[in-house]
């Protein structure tokens, strides 16, 4: 009998640039595969915004460190880089060592060959750190690397139970790839809401056995914070007619604001909205495209038209009106 797939998911790092957690989790995709870096504590540059998107939406992650390993000591101390990412948000939580064509090209430059049982070793190492700070051991792999790098027997016989994240761009696997495979990545050219570019993506044969955010109140965003306090400057109150908390978090009743927030130009594009709130999406809109609109809380014209840039550069419906889903793409972005 053939594994039942339980949902699919992404998996994204800073070359996919600005997404939308959030119609990625309302299209359907129930985990989200980022990067949490790569080699000696380079913390992936799209990291930060993407895991706390994930951690306030309540988004189930799948995470991974790209290897420029080369001893068993680097590869351990890279499984302490990628933990100390994790914990800024969850305290358990799926961990993958992802070791590539790459990572043998950059070791090869620094004098050393991978064999087969260095690489097992670094795999170890790496692996037994993440299991060791509570967190659940994921190797990404493929048929080249199983056969040639990885002794998965001593790999499962050293740590027991190791999730298996398998790369193979076809239309099936066989019975046999799909007896061992947890994760299968099925292509690295799928297209799907919230993401501008071609992206990877992946069948979950496994739930991991659950996650655990950290014991800790959620993060504080910067953006929802400014926003609240536009929203609050501007006369917006909640559902109880009172002023938001100005904590950082898109809760229900910061969701309830944004909901009666349009803000746009008049016909013939003359000045329309007005106020905090228009300063404060001029501000995103300058800080997510890089340009130097007039901050003046005077939406016409420009405005418009860089609202419309914004709504391309994040994938989002085109029609020049910061309203819910705009808002809520300039939260994590």
């Amino acid at each position: 009998m053939s594994k039942k797939v339980l949902y699919e998911g992404p998996d994204l790092s800073y070359h996919n640039g600005n997404v939308d957690i959030k119609r990625i989790r309302d299209a359907g995709y129930k985990r989200v595969g980022l990067r949490a870096g790569y080699g000696k504590n380079n913390v992936d540059q799209k990291y930060v915004t993407n895991a706390l998107a994930c951690f306030n939406l309540g988004v189930a992650v799948l995470l991974y460190w790209f290897s420029y390993a080369y001893t068993t000591a680097m590869a351990a101390a890279e499984a302490g880089y990628a933990v100390a990412q994790a914990k800024k948000y969850w305290k358990k939580c799926p961990i993958a060592f992802d070791f590539e064509y790459d990572s043998v090209i950059y070791a090869r430059k620094n004098g050393v060959v991978i064999t087969k049982k260095l690489c097992t070793d670094m795999a170890i190492a790496f692996l037994k750190a993440v299991k060791d700070s509570g967190y659940i051991p994921v190797i990404y792999t493929n048929k080249d690397y199983l056969k040639n790098y990885f002794d998965m027997s001593r790999i499962t016989a050293e740590l027991g139970t190791v999730y298996v994240w398998y790369a193979r761009y076809t239309s099936s696997l066989s019975s046999g790839e799909l007896e061992d495979v947890d994760i299968w990545q099925y292509t690295s050219s799928g297209r799907i809401p919230g993401v501008t570019s071609k992206v990877d993506l992946n069948k979950f044969y496994t739930d991991f056995g659950g996650q655990i955010p950290a014991e800790q109140k959620p993060a504080c965003n910067i953006n929802i914070l400014n926003f609240q306090r536009a929203a609050n400057k501007d006369g917006y109150r909640d559902a109880d007619g009172k002023k938001l908390v100005e904590d950082g978090i898109d809760g229900t009743k910061t969701q309830y604001v944004r909901k009666q927030i349009f803000l746009k130009a008049k016909l013939l594009l003359w000045v329309g909205s007005t106020g905090e709130l228009v300063k404060w999406h001029q501000r995103r809109c300058n800080e997510i495209l890089g340009h130097n609109q007039t901050v003046d809380g005077r939406y016409g014209k420009t405005s418009k038209s860089e609202t419309i840039e914004l709504q391309k550069e994040l994938g989002l419906a085109i029609d020049g009106v910061a309203g819910y889903n705009t808002l809520q793409a300039e939260f994590y972005n």
